[in-house]
């Protein structure tokens, strides 16, 4: 459904895209000026298998991110994203020394940073574009690593932590979306890409994103 609704929006606004021309909103054009933007992402459903029968099924979800970047010409742009995401997974898979397959349910937390450059299709406000991206996931599954650390607190006294199994991975991918230059200030975004996650040891997880953003150009 989400998939959907993002195709519609982008076809329904690429006809008004193809109307402009270019634009001057006194010196409001894209060309060397700086974005900054605030997004809401959905993150599709995505399985992945590992050694032996372990599997990780990963929920969809909405996160949260931002972006900033510059425009080199009222076309071309280079920024960098950063997102924050957290899942539920289902881990299925044998351990050692059982004989059965063992389900385990949580929340992983996933930070995505991405470096992104930019093709805005039309020399104007409203503007279809591509982008491709590529730079690093950090993934914490939230299970616990190894023994507790404690240590004295003036005010709680005695605190615990431990470590948990994470990771840091590098991405790439790309999308396609639509831009809407409001005014000389301010700008719309909408946007679907893929996003890959290379991770050796098991298939590599290729995530749907969704974005919806709202920025400030300077």
């Amino acid at each position: 459904i989400e998939k959907l609704a993002i195709a519609l929006i982008l076809i329904a606004m690429a006809p008004m895209a193809w109307s402009q021309g270019t634009f001057r909103y006194g010196s409001g054009e894209r060309a060397e000026s700086w974005d900054f933007s605030l997004e809401v992402i959905y993150l599709g459903s995505e399985s992945l298998s590992g050694p032996g029968d372990l599997s990780v099924a990963i929920r969809d979800d909405y996160g949260f991110g931002f972006n900033f970047g510059y425009n080199f010409t009222n076309h071309w742009a280079l920024g960098f994203e950063l997102n924050f995401l957290s899942p539920r997974y289902t881990l299925t898979g044998t351990p050692d020394g059982e004989t059965s397959p063992q389900t385990l349910s949580h929340k992983m937390d996933m930070f995505n940073g991405l470096l992104k450059g930019t093709y805005n299709f039309i020399d104007g406000p409203v503007t279809p574009f591509v982008d491709l991206s590529l730079g690093f996931s950090y993934l914490d599954s939230n299970i616990k690593d190894g023994p507790n650390y404690c240590y004295p607190d003036w005010y709680w006294g005695w605190v615990c932590y431990s470590n948990t199994f994470s990771d840091t991975r590098f991405n790439y991918g790309g999308g396609l979306g639509v831009r809407w230059d409001i005014n000389r200030d301010m700008f719309l975004r909408v946007s679907y890409s893929l996003m890959t996650i290379d991770i050796s040891s098991s298939s590599d997880p290729t995530f749907d994103m969704g974005r919806l953003e709202i920025g400030w150009r300077y």
